[in-house]
């Protein structure tokens, strides 16, 4: 079986378990076209069991969401990141937002799963196949505080904020909102 074959059957792996777990949820395919440094790496990821990634869309009392601003990149985005290798979505969530926020959370069920489809920008490599789970959750305790060195901002929104960093963040439904 090819790596891409093997990248998108543990995709399809992790839905079934996803979908047995949480019930229906949103797919998101996206393709991401990467320098070919940036596509070995995610090979490299695949290849060690610490593809994909996690985030959260986490609701306080009041119906706010919690979004972050990241130091290199424009817009607000959900708290999340990568995986660690051996390390449950449900883990990488939970902790990327206490790392990124100093939030801790309750993860309540699954928004959307982001079937990312890695391709070598102008190359003919195979895909590389990975997710990216998007859990809802609610806030548990901590103080909103940026991670020094990686998020620049931190804060609860009741709207979709003017700039966001991928659509999603933006057409997602803000509970405390009009």
């Amino acid at each position: 079986m090819t790596r891409s074959e093997r990248s998108r059957r543990r995709v399809a792996e992790l839905r079934t378990r996803l979908e047995r777990d949480h019930g229906t949820f949103a797919i998101v395919e996206k393709t991401w076209r990467h320098s070919a440094s940036r596509y070995q790496r995610c090979v490299d990821r695949f290849e060690s069991g610490a593809d994909g990634g996690a985030g959260v869309w986490l609701t306080n009392d009041a119906g706010e969401v919690l979004l972050v601003r990241n130091e290199s990149a424009e817009g607000w985005s959900d708290p999340g990141g990568k995986r660690e290798a051996g390390e449950s979505y449900e883990g990488a969530a939970r902790r990327e937002t206490r790392e990124e926020t100093g939030i801790d959370c309750r993860l309540t069920g699954v928004r959307e799963l982001h079937v990312i489809e890695n391709r070598r920008a102008g190359g003919d490599e195979p895909a590389v196949f990975e997710a990216v789970v998007i859990f809802d959750a609610e806030y548990v305790g901590g103080e909103p505080r940026p991670r020094e060195g990686e998020i620049a901002e931190v804060g609860w929104f009741a709207t979709p904020p003017a700039t966001v960093r991928y659509d999603e963040v933006r057409t997602r439904p803000y509970p405390a909102g009009p």
